[in-house]
């Protein structure tokens, strides 16, 4: 017989080498033979059992020598020649094909009228009326021997020892989807079989140490011989004999290949959220030597925040030089563990913190400087706002008591004197010379123009929103000026606003509200917005984009509300707020607004523990607030008084330096403070230049949730279609937005379309496709 085989395409696969090799068999010269009735392959070892399901998925006349189960081409001798005969309806591949009956168990010798196992011997008359696959001197086509014949194999260079046999016989299933071009070329051993079952071996090692029994059920027996040959080979410990606590101390000293292994712990700790716990078993008794590495010990970074917790509670009695002096030291031993992995699991907060408790320091070593309120307002704008940012950031970083306490502590002698000293400086200007209120906006109504009301947008959070509009590429343009007094949202939002001109003051400031000019009667919020309506304004509710063929007024944000009702842990939805502030900006512009301008009523104090109490008796006034108070007109203080922005006869009292008139009050405004007083102003503009482009940076699936990073997609809208070009295919109940950080989540209701082929599709302006990317439901 000719087994020359005519030109076919060059396999790419083992596996496609493998059919390559199996179709061969079947070639004969017409000229001269007849047509094999069929292929005989004998595997006395069973070596090539695995692939068996396979063959029969993509070789229709695959037939196997074994139970009688037709459905899957097998059974006895006698029926297999019925099926090679074309007697049985399950003969159902063309007449020109040779069926291939592949014999698990049987050698090629055993194919010998002699020594042929009775079961088998109807088969043996099939080898002179067709072929039999195998190797040279009539021996079985091992899968070492295929892998590494020139004649009739892949002529691979592979290791001949014991170790490499089986390492490549338990890792043939992924051995036969792997290209050749990367077996080709290089002397391949155990390890380089190994690695095809684990091609992420340090994932794999960590996801054993987090999880051993849970890992150990997901794989079969060869995957997890394959694991032991690679723990023991390269990182010296056998994971049935030695077990995870001796793997992870060996993690812990990170020695060898261990480091890697570290890393990739160290660069997502939250995927293994029970290997902390193990670690903490595993600590060496000796926690001393030139070897022995701090950073990889949990009780090691729990310790070290119990000392810095406890040196920054003692800062509270020093004087605030000495105590930012003694910051920075602390800063010195502690600021390396804002690298440890436990930082990234939260477990370093106060090591954190002590990086913006430096910056603290730095800016409030001076006062703020200046001896008008203009001078003094530019000086806190040009650089000392970052006093406030920093206390925030610190602030944002602590959730326990204990923790809390050690950052009041701080802030009690660093922060808190710097405050009192810049708000009695900046009220001893004021008394000098007056407060010069500066309009945030103009009343007159501009096509195009939308303002934005966001309530105690304070000077540094308006910093951090500009941060985060620049980063989206928007134009920002950033201004700032002086809240009406007292700043308090009834007195200084309708004078910030365009209805200002069509608003006065009554004779008692008692709501500090103005009423209107006409008619003299209360402003409510409903003859607000009549007021905007009838000044040419379109107010524009916090859903929705309005016309930009109009001027608009919007509002959003909730940083007023959220001081009032959380006190000092405002800190912690700051970012929250910028990111929602942020997400309303790039909604209004990519609905087509031209501009949108910014602005605020007022700013705040904010402490933890409380503000400084003073006294101030009822009945000198009509009303008292946390830090101003509308007197009676015949009453006399010694406290400083300013007067009413909409009534200059009409006296408002303002607490001394940063003094609230009620105990235990840690959030507040009104006063006199530049905190309070000094207020943005950002206008922003899309870039002229071409958007950015976008494109989808990660999909992942929770479940039947698929959550999306989006790069340049900051106010478009995200999709899940069968056809990408076809928004009726959506399997989605709605489109959603891409917020500010590039994030957006879809949720498939379907739980029958788990598995199921979809587009995910990012929608730009007038909902046209600027970025596709196919996943499956469900992962």
């Amino acid at each position: 017989m000719n087994t020359s085989t005519p030109d076919r395409e060059t396999p790419q696969t083992v596996f496609d080498a493998l059919l390559d090799r199996l179709t061969g068999a079947a070639v004969y010269n017409p000229d001269d033979e007849v047509a094999p009735a069929a292929i005989l392959w004998p595997d006395q070892q069973e070596q090539w059992l695995p692939l068996a399901p396979r063959l029969r998925q993509e070789l229709p006349h695959f037939l196997t020598l074994g139970e009688y189960d037709p459905a899957a081409k097998t059974g006895p001798a006698i029926w297999l020649k019925c099926l090679v005969d074309r007697t049985l309806p399950e003969a159902d591949w063309t007449e020109d094909v040779a069926p291939l009956i592949y014999l698990p168990g049987l050698s090629r010798q055993d194919l010998q009228p002699a020594h042929c196992p009775r079961p088998a011997k109807p088969l043996v008359e099939l080898q002179y009326r067709g072929a039999v696959w195998a190797w040279r001197d009539d021996r079985d086509w091992t899968v070492h021997a295929f892998l590494t014949s020139q004649e009739g194999g892949l002529g691979l260079d592979v290791a001949a020892d014991t170790t490499t046999r089986q390492a490549a016989q338990r890792a043939l299933l992924a051995l036969a989807n792997t290209p050749l071009a990367e077996l080709q070329g290089r002397r391949l051993q155990a390890a380089d079989f190994d690695a095809l079952l684990h091609p992420d071996e340090a994932r794999d090692l960590l996801l054993w140490l987090n999880d051993q029994a849970g890992t150990r059920a997901t794989w079969d027996d060869s995957v997890w011989e394959a694991f032991r040959d690679r723990c023991r080979q390269r990182y010296d410990f056998d994971p049935e004999t030695d077990g995870a606590l001796i793997a992870a101390e060996k993690l812990g000293q990170r020695d060898g290949h261990w480091h890697s292994v570290w890393q990739r712990f160290a660069e997502a700790p939250h995927l293994y959220r029970d290997l902390p716990g193990l670690l903490r078993q595993a600590r060496p008794a000796t926690a001393d030597g030139l070897f022995f590495n701090a950073s990889s010990w949990p009780q090691e970074n729990e310790q070290a925040e119990e000392e810095l917790r406890a040196a920054l509670m003692e800062l509270k009695d020093r004087p605030p030089a000495e105590a930012r002096q003694l910051l920075r030291r602390l800063d010195n031993v502690h600021g390396d563990r804002r690298r440890w992995v436990w930082a990234k699991l939260g477990q370093a907060r106060l090591a954190q913190a002590s990086e913006h408790l430096v910056r603290l320091a730095e800016h409030t070593a001076q006062p703020v400087g200046g001896a008008t309120p203009n001078e003094i307002a530019e000086a806190y704008v040009r650089d000392a706002w970052q006093a406030d940012a920093a206390a925030l950031d610190a602030l944002a970083l602590v959730e326990t008591p204990e923790d809390q306490a050690a950052l009041q502590s701080v802030l009690g002698a660093v922060y808190r004197p710097w405050l009192e000293d810049s708000a009695l400086h900046f009220q001893q200007a004021i008394q000098r010379s007056g407060l010069p209120f500066t309009a945030s906006v103009e009343p007159t109504p501009t096509p195009g123009v939308c303002l934005l009301f966001a309530d105690g947008l304070r000077f540094d959070v308006g910093q951090r929103l500009e941060s985060a509009l620049e980063q989206s590429g928007l134009i920002v343009a950033q201004g700032w000026g002086f809240a009406a007094l007292p700043s308090v949202t009834a007195t200084a939002k309708p004078a910030a606003s365009p209805v200002a001109p069509l608003l006065a003051g009554g004779e008692s400031g008692m709501d500090f509200a103005p009423r209107l000019r006409a008619d003299g009667r209360e402003l409510t919020a409903q003859r607000f917005r009549d007021l905007l309506a009838a000044q040419g304004y379109a107010v524009v509710g916090s859903d929705d984009t309005g016309s930009p063929k109009t001027a608009g007024w919007t509002e959003a944000g909730r940083l007023d509300r959220l001081g009032h009702d959380e006190g000092w842990r405002l800190a912690h939805r700051i970012e929250e707020e910028v990111r929602t502030l942020a997400h309303r900006v790039g909604r209004l512009l990519n609905a087509g607004w031209k501009e949108i301008r910014i602005f605020t009523d007022h700013g705040w104090l904010l402490l933890p523990g409380g503000l400084p109490k003073v006294d101030l008796p009822d009945y000198l006034t009509e009303t008292r607030w946390g830090r101003c108070a509308a007197l009676k007109s015949t009453a006399h203080v010694q406290t400083m008084t300013v007067p009413w922005h909409w009534n200059a006869q009409v006296r408002v009292a303002v607490a001394p330096g940063t003094a609230c008139f009620f105990a235990g009050t840690e959030y507040t405004h009104g006063g006199v403070s530049l905190q309070e007083c000094v207020v943005p102003l950002l206008t922003v503009k899309a870039s002229p230049a071409a958007p950015p482009p976008t494109s989808i940076e990660a999909v992942t699936w929770v479940g039947l949730r698929c959550r999306l990073q989006v790069a340049g997609g900051f106010g478009l809208k995200a999709d899940l279609r069968t056809k990408a070009g076809d928004p009726s295919t959506s399997v989605v109940e709605r489109l959603r937005e891409i917020g500010a950080d590039g994030q957006v989540s879809l949720a498939v209701p379907n739980d029958s379309l788990e598995g199921s082929a979809v587009h995910v599709v990012i929608l730009g302006p007038n909902d046209q496709p600027v970025a596709r990317q196919s996943t499956t439901i469900g992962g």
